[in-house]
């Protein structure tokens, strides 16, 4: 058996799991939960003093008297160690103040998020001591706002395209000329982390890479285009950014020459999971309203509580918050233990995040009825708010892609010489011991992962939910095989294939961290049994809606219409259009 990487989801791909990885599930206790907690009543109360979501959206703007507050409460440095004047907090407390905020508003929330979690986030992980010391304290305490400078006109999720270039000059220093699209905070911001190409001498020929810098604001040859005029999240502040020969000193480079794609990669990864805790705190704001308006609403003399359809509706709302809310908090956990390759379960938090989020104030706005799209009420707000979180920090088509490839690169490894012996029969046949070794390892290990073992930490209440799983498991493990055999390195082309490994990935992830929590949460002496029956019933909703989603997925893997859909597209292609018109035909 291969040996398992540190990363939960990385060791799905194998067909294994290290269930220590998985239970207990990771709490929250002590001074730690008090903290959070004390920080977390502040936050409201501010919200619900300070934060009038309904007139930033109207006028499209976030009062410097927002910014002081925020400041003051000390939320512009979450994550920032406390020697540089920040709260320190690790990233579960980093996601449950975050998860807070999203409870007030989506556009505070975003302009926060995008100041810490990417904004000056290159700093906190590659900065020097000395970058640190001058930058990080007037960053934590509001002093200084930070933007993420990565996207261009073109280049979107394709970070290696870009053609903004920092050009070398005698003295060392740097010449930056480009433009930035779509910079959260852009104009507003006075610390701009910018990514660039640079030339480098590699064996002995000039290649381009990209490298990182940060600008600050107010130097020559920086400057900003309109605010941008934005469906949701109206009131951040979004804008391109131009330089026109930004002169930047040697000492503004962060990280090593030439290692800023990695840099950017690892701060897009910090910042998809507090993405993930953000939609936990938003969804809860739309179950509640949800809820209080299906407890009073009344039809034919029933509360619409009373109806099935309406019951279905929210019970789902609350899956989908029990679930994410479990996701994220095992990815935290995690990583707060110390995991270190953490990409594949931030993906996978961003793209559940994003679509549940969606879906749940979906139902909630149907709930409301009429009501919920009127401007006077806030569904229709935060329906506009949500959907730009399947767009932004890598969309969720290249995030599947993401998943599936890098999830599929370790079991590509141990398939190559198995795919070597495939390819060529002939030459197989003129080793034939070694044909027989690699063989037999391959089948051997096809029946480990045919011969599925329930997870043996699941709580007895659970266990119908955990052999379930095995099973899935195995299913995966199978299908990642035989996809990479089938398509071997035309993989890379085949997105239909990668969307439904990732999203039985996405669907094995969401299920192991529910199980993992209603376990602890059974195992708990300190819990009614009442309250243990409820969360079995919403374990049951979550796990069950997970499976289908799975299901549908590992049906599609054989047998599907993708020679349909292309040729399909083709001919629209083709057309210019749909081609088909009930005048014509």
């Amino acid at each position: 058996m291969e040996s398992a990487p540190s990363s939960i989801v990385a060791q799905l791909f194998y067909g294994q799991i290290d269930e220590r990885d998985v239970f207990p599930f990771p709490t929250i206790d002590g001074e730690k939960r008090e903290t959070i907690m004390a920080m977390g009543e502040a936050v409201l109360r501010y919200g619900k003093q300070a934060i009038d979501s309904k007139k930033l959206d109207e006028e499209s703007l976030i009062g410097e008297e927002i910014y002081r507050g925020l400041s003051e409460l000390g939320l512009m440095g979450v994550g920032v160690p406390e020697e540089f004047g920040g709260l320190g907090q690790d990233a579960t407390g980093y996601a449950k103040i975050f998860s807070y905020l999203s409870t007030i508003d989506s556009s505070v929330a975003t302009m926060l998020g995008a100041h810490q979690s990417i904004g000056y986030k290159a700093l906190v992980l590659y900065g020097t001591q000395e970058q640190k010391d001058k930058y990080l304290p007037r960053l934590a305490t509001g002093e200084m706002l930070a933007a993420f400078c990565l996207t261009e006109p073109s280049s979107g999720s394709d970070a290696y395209s870009i053609r903004t270039k920092a050009e070398e000059k005698a003295d060392g220093s740097f010449s930056i000329s480009g433009q930035k699209l779509w910079i959260t905070n852009g104009g507003r911001a006075d610390f701009y982390t910018v990514f660039c190409k640079t030339k480098h001498q590699i064996n002995g020929k000039v290649r381009e890479k990209i490298s990182c810098f940060f600008v600050e604001k107010g130097a020559p040859g920086l400057s900003f285009g309109e605010k941008e005029d934005k469906m949701g999240i109206r009131a951040s502040e979004t804008r391109a950014v131009f330089f026109d020969q930004v002169h930047v000193p040697k000492e503004n480079m962060i990280g090593e020459p030439g290692a800023g794609f990695k840099i950017a990669m690892n701060v897009l990864n910090s910042g998809r999971f507090s993405l993930g805790s953000s939609s936990v705190g938003a969804m809860e704001r739309i179950f509640s309203l949800a809820l209080k308006h299906a407890c009073e609403r009344k039809q034919f003399n029933q509360k619409l509580i009373s109806f099935g359809i309406i019951q279905d509706k929210l019970a789902r709302m609350l899956a989908n918050i029990y679930t994410l809310e479990s996701m994220v908090y095992l990815t935290t956990g995690r990583m707060d233990q110390g995991q270190k390759d953490y990409s594949l379960e931030s993906a996978i938090c961003k793209v559940y995040a994003s679509e549940r989020l969606w879906e749940t104030v979906d139902m909630g706005l149907q709930i409301a009825g009429g009501i919920g799209y009127m401007r006077e009420y806030p569904y229709e707000r935060m329906m506009r708010d949500a959907r730009i979180n399947l767009i932004f920090e890598g969309t969720n088509e290249i995030l599947r892609v993401f998943i599936a490839l890098s999830g599929m690169r370790g079991p590509g490894e141990t398939l190559k010489d198995v795919g070597k012996l495939a390819s060529s029969v002939t030459k197989a046949l003129l080793d034939p011991i070694k044909s027989v070794g690699i063989l037999t390892h391959f089948v051997k290990r096809r029946i480990d992962k045919m011969m599925s073992k329930t997870l043996s930490q699941c709580h007895p209440k659970m266990e119908e939910h955990g052999a379930n799983w095995s099973k899935m498991l195995s299913a995966f493990s199978i299908d990642v095989e035989n996809t990479l055999m089938k398509y071997g390195k035309n993989i890379i082309g085949n997105e239909l294939p990668q969307k439904r490994i990732a999203d039985m990935a996405i669907a094995l992830y969401s299920i192991l961290s529910v199980l993992s929590r209603t376990t602890s949460i059974l195992n708990r002496k300190d819990v009614d049994e009442e309250k243990k029956r409820y969360m079995v019933d919403l374990a049951d909703i979550a796990c069950r809606q997970e499976r289908h989603r799975f299901m549908a997925a590992n049906r599609e893997m054989d047998s599907n219409l993708d020679k349909q859909i292309k040729r399909v597209t083709a001919k629209c292609e083709e057309y210019g259009g749909h081609g088909f018109d009930i005048l014509d035909y």
